[in-house]
């Protein structure tokens, strides 16, 4: 394996103290069970299976990505496997780039459903979703890979590529403050949904319980996507503090005074995105009523 080189991302070969070490499998422990026992209710259970849940499963596969991930990094970590650490520096971005743009396009589904509900209704249904998660995860993850498999940088060591990361950097950054005036905007349409008659256009109890059940579920998109302001903000802006710290390296300028914090701080503050998803399912779990009453059900009905 070659030296360890400091970069914002990641140290390669990875380098996991006492902390991140801990981090790592109290996460892995904690988050794995919990991301697959609400996947298993939202694939058992026929009412669950609508879009917006649909989504929400998307997140939690996306979630399980990122911490088989950190695995693979504990693994390259603690037996200095070559193998898992060139896996790891493949996949390294990828499982949270995912979650982002799962997110992204479930505030793009609970702001149509809230503009055009009787449109969002009619047209936006289960298999619809899955195609559209599956386009882009594809799309991800052959543009994350796109070095690799056409040789454009080599596989034959452990080591990380600046281009790599710099695009990481960006595409974080921007998915992330996307996401957040995204659902900022949907915010103010869910609360001024909120305050009108919801029966207005609406011919029934059960087409009304349907619009309620989607305002709710922007409400819980909310409390999602503006933890991103916690736990992915930080990190994307201080990768981007340290990629303009790397650049007065390069150039021979005198480092400014913040890129010492900037790159002691990053590998904390990646654990950040590991916790995102722990608390994601925990969140889905609290917020949503039409999940916890399908969770009764699972357990009294096996």
């Amino acid at each position: 394996m070659t030296a360890t080189l400091q970069t914002g991302f990641e140290s390669y070969p990875p380098d996991l103290d006492g902390v991140r070490q801990f981090i790592h499998l109290a996460c892995a422990g904690i988050g794995s069970p919990l991301n697959v026992m609400v996947a298993n209710v939202i694939i058992r259970q026929r009412r669950l299976r609508n879009p917006r849940n649909t989504f929400w499963l998307g997140v939690i596969f996306c979630n399980l990505l990122a911490l088989t991930n950190a695995i693979i990094e504990y693994v390259a970590f603690e037996l200095m496997s070559a193998q898992a650490c060139i896996i790891f520096r493949i996949t390294a971005g990828i499982p949270y780039t995912l979650i982002l743009v799962n997110l992204l396009l479930a505030t793009l589904d609970r702001w149509v459903a809230l503009t055009y509900p009787l449109f969002h209704r009619e047209t936006v249904n289960v298999k619809l979703v899955v195609l559209v998660q599956l386009f882009f995860c594809t799309l991800v993850i052959l543009l994350s890979t796109f070095p690799y498999w056409t040789e454009m940088i080599p596989l034959n060591e452990c080591g990380v590529d600046t281009i790599v990361l710099e695009w990481t950097t960006v595409v974080f950054l921007s998915l992330t403050l996307l996401s957040i005036m995204a659902q900022v905007q949907i915010y103010f349409k869910a609360r001024s949904c909120l305050r009108k008659d919801l029966t207005r256009h609406i011919s029934n109890h059960q087409q009304n319980r349907i619009n309620r059940l989607e305002v709710e579920a922007t409400v819980t998109l909310a409390c999602g996507v503006m933890s991103l302001c916690f736990f992915s903000l930080p990190f994307s802006i201080v990768c981007m503090v340290d990629w303009i710290c790397r650049h007065h390296q390069i150039s021979k300028i005198e480092p400014l005074q913040w890129c010492s914090f900037a790159q002691s701080a990053l590998p904390y503050l990646r654990e950040l995105l590991l916790v995102h998803s722990v608390y994601s399912p925990i969140l889905y779990m609290i917020r949503s009523r039409e999940f916890s009453e399908a969770f009764r059900s699972t357990i009294t009905c096996p």
